[in-house]
């Protein structure tokens, strides 16, 4: 699904309502020139990277091994890269370690991740995760309730968690909490509720990390020719 925002620069804020001189349209000619350009090579940079996660979802998906050795390769050699997609690159690395049962190893990349930038509530939700594989459920709940206090979608996992801790009610009621603020967009959560008011034996035994793999692109896109006058550009918003 794609979206386009076109973004505007209302120029009659400053020149007011008086007839525009004939250097402003090679003003904005200029302006727009220069911001397809930048567009372009933006748009190189995001594809460029996306690439590399889809070889090494490619990779690990027949190799695990493959998969790890080809990010910490890109970790090691590429110098562009800033702590942001190195960090971007443990996380998936430890989500498929994580995949793999590899839970030791799953968990040193989600701490890696953590000390390069900063604990969010994804890198909470998947040390979580770990925790509960290893056993540990207290901890696991303390990181998805510190997760849920800055996203309340994070309250998807702490009714797994109650799920696994065999108190069906207390997940309803997390997955309600989330899905009265929108019950378009958490519809899943709707569905879950039914699944265990019809079927309250069948828990799960696992938090389930719904579309992991999905990535959303912020693309930038030059005008078209039959633009308004004031329209520099805008971005369009890619699901992958």
């Amino acid at each position: 699904m794609k979206q386009i925002i076109l973004i505007s620069t209302i120029l009659t804020l400053i020149f007011g309502c008086q007839p525009r001189p004939k250097s402003m349209n090679s003003f904005m000619d200029e302006i727009r020139e220069d911001f397809a350009k930048q567009a372009e090579t933006h748009n190189k940079e995001i594809y460029a990277w996306e690439d590399k996660i889809e070889e090494l979802y490619r990779r690990s998906d027949k190799n695990l091994q493959d998969g790890v050795a080809y990010a910490d390769s890109i970790i090691s050699n590429d110098n562009t890269l800033d702590k942001w997609k190195i960090s971007n690159l443990h996380t998936l690395v430890g989500e498929i370690y994580y995949d793999n049962d590899s839970i030791r190893l799953a968990l040193e990349r989600f701490y890696i991740n953590e000390r390069l930038t900063f604990d969010s509530p994804r890198n909470k939700a998947n040390k979580a995760g770990c925790y509960i594989k290893q056993g540990d459920l207290e901890k696991a709940m303390s990181l998805l309730k510190e997760a849920a206090e800055t996203n309340h979608d994070f309250k998807w996992y702490i009714g797994n968690l109650y799920e696994i801790q065999g108190e069906p009610q207390k997940a309803i009621l997390e997955y309600d909490y989330v899905y009265q603020r929108d019950t378009i967009v958490y519809a899943y959560y709707n569905q879950r509720i039914k699944e265990l008011k019809d079927n309250p034996d069948q828990l799960m035994t696992t938090l389930f990390y719904k579309d992991r793999r999905k990535r959303t692109l912020l693309l930038l896109k030059g005008v078209k020719s039959d633009a308004e006058d004031t329209e520099i550009g805008g971005f369009e918003i890619k699901k992958n």
